[in-house]
């Protein structure tokens, strides 16, 4: 129970679900300083948009509408469509301050890798799991999926155990256990 709430906690903070103390109102801090937001020269609120606008006349459904509502707020560029702009941060966690398009790319991104990682690192386990047994290449054919199973379980934890391994050594094979093909 205790991993399952570590994993679950862990899951939580790395996509960002939990929340973020919103600053009170009132004189910016470092008022003197230039302004760090990110401008694109080429683009435009799309609101301000003429193609945009062209576009968003021809909405005909409710949805439509809805839709030209919420990428009005976006920036457009001379095509009339919305582009997004993802800044980069300087500074460390910078990415929690500018957290409006987060879930455009970010965290879409972060789940993608991470179930890439889970999907490779079940695959890593399941032939290493397979050498112990009486017949390895026959379970790569043939899938012992109660092997599999566990092996999909233990790879939910991919990132600390990539992390252990990586510390211990074992995450890579040996350089004298790589063969060679050819002359060396």
């Amino acid at each position: 129970m205790r991993r399952l709430f570590s994993i679950l906690l862990s899951a939580f903070l790395l996509l960002g679900l939990a929340p973020i103390a919103n600053a009170a109102a009132g004189p910016a801090l470092n008022a003197d300083r230039a302004s760090t937001e990110f401008n694109a020269s080429a683009l435009s609120l799309c609101s301000e948009n003429a193609r945009f606008q062209e576009r968003a006349s021809t909405a005909s459904t409710a949805k439509d509408i809805a839709r030209f509502e919420r990428y009005s707020k976006a920036s457009c560029g001379d095509d009339g469509l919305p582009h997004l702009i993802i800044g980069a941060t300087i500074e460390p966690f910078g990415a929690l301050a500018n957290r409006h398009h987060e879930g455009d790319i970010l965290i879409p991104a972060h789940i993608f890798i991470y179930i890439a990682g889970i999907i490779g690192w079940s695959g890593r386990e399941y032939l290493r799991a397979s050498k112990g047994l009486k017949n390895p290449a026959e379970n790569e054919i043939f899938i012992d999926f109660a092997l599999a199973r566990k092996c999909l379980i233990k790879g939910a934890a991919w990132p600390v155990e990539a992390n252990k391994q990586g510390r211990s050594g074992d995450l890579r094979e040996k350089d004298e256990n790589i063969s060679l093909n050819g002359p060396r």
